[in-house]
């Protein structure tokens, strides 16, 4: 085994445990290869594959998820296409392999697997006092809640063709007040886990977007508050919850680092605060891996 620098194309093997990039061949001539800080509960890995020949489609499979694959590049040495995956929160360690199927121009098939090996990873328990609201919603909301729901599933279905290149950026200074993926206690009654990592931000700090996207959801949600959803192109998202101001428009076209508005403490919270999420459709991951160079 040898350590790299940089994630080019040459097939590497490193240690899983260290910022990686994993490449594999294929007798089809397909070549594939991961990036991740780690293959564990609550990462997102980054599929890439080579072709020699352009393909006409392709498409993957990981741990009985689809993979959204985008054409990133095409040049007359071949194809890069590329798309984001995750190992769910509640994956136990396994081997597993990530499956890629394509076709040619001309109608054959390429296929290729990529063999990975996903580790245990523990999360703590976290128990938070809240309005009993927000526990057992009254039954004045249902409707407003299955129409948020409806909304909010309809944009985490979406996949546009853009497969974001840059790293991306904190949305706020403030270090984390919780973790993300903690088992969550509401007033003492079992909830999902924390889906995104809590920022200290005081109401009012500006908020940024985190990498470049479209703006897919910017209103006042009953759980989140005054919402931002960020569609960032082949199923990523990021989510900015509880502002006390929003500052962009659903459609609006925003660089990372763009103001989306300010930090607040709508919704369900227990005090001023920035909640930064991160998804693959409606999958959460850490958002801190956006902000890891070995994505990218």
């Amino acid at each position: 085994m040898k350590r790299v620098a940089g994630a080019g194309w040459v097939p590497v093997f490193v240690l899983i445990a260290a910022c990686a990039t994993l490449a594999a061949d294929s007798p089809s001539g397909l070549e594939v290869s991961i990036r991740a800080r780690e293959v564990a509960p609550g990462e997102p890995i980054r599929v890439f594959a080579r072709s020699p020949d352009p393909l006409a489609s392709l498409e993957g499979r990981f741990l009985d998820q689809p993979i959204y694959m985008v054409r990133q590049s095409a040049a007359s040495d071949g194809e890069i296409w590329s798309g984001w995956t995750m190992v769910p929160l509640d994956q136990q360690s396994t081997a597993a392999a990530i499956d890629l199927e394509g076709t040619r121009p001309n109608g054959t098939a390429v296929i290729a697997t990529h063999a990975v090996s996903i580790r245990d990873k523990e999360f703590p328990e976290e128990h938070l006092t809240v309005s009993s609201k927000y526990v057992e919603p009254p039954a004045e909301v249902q409707e407003r809640l299955a129409e948020e729901r409806a909304e909010v599933g309809k944009v985490y279905r979406t996949r546009r063709d853009v497969a974001p290149s840059k790293q991306f950026v904190r949305p706020v200074p403030g270090e984390p007040t919780s973790t993300f993926g903690k088992r969550r206690f509401f007033n003492d009654k079992p909830r999902s886990p924390h889906p995104g990592l809590d920022l200290r931000a005081a109401t009012g700090t500006p908020v940024k977007a985190s990498g470049s996207g479209v703006v897919a959801i910017a209103q006042d949600l009953y759980y989140s508050g005054n919402t931002v959803i960020i569609d960032h192109g082949g199923g990523l998202f990021t989510i900015y919850a509880h502002l006390s101001e929003i500052e962009v428009r659903v459609g609006d076209e925003l660089a990372a680092g763009t103001s989306i508005g300010k930090s607040g403490e709508t919704g369900r919270v227990t005090g001023p605060h920035l909640h930064w999420g991160a998804k693959i459709g409606n999958r959460p991951f850490d958002p801190t891996a956006l902000l890891d160079p070995a994505l990218f």
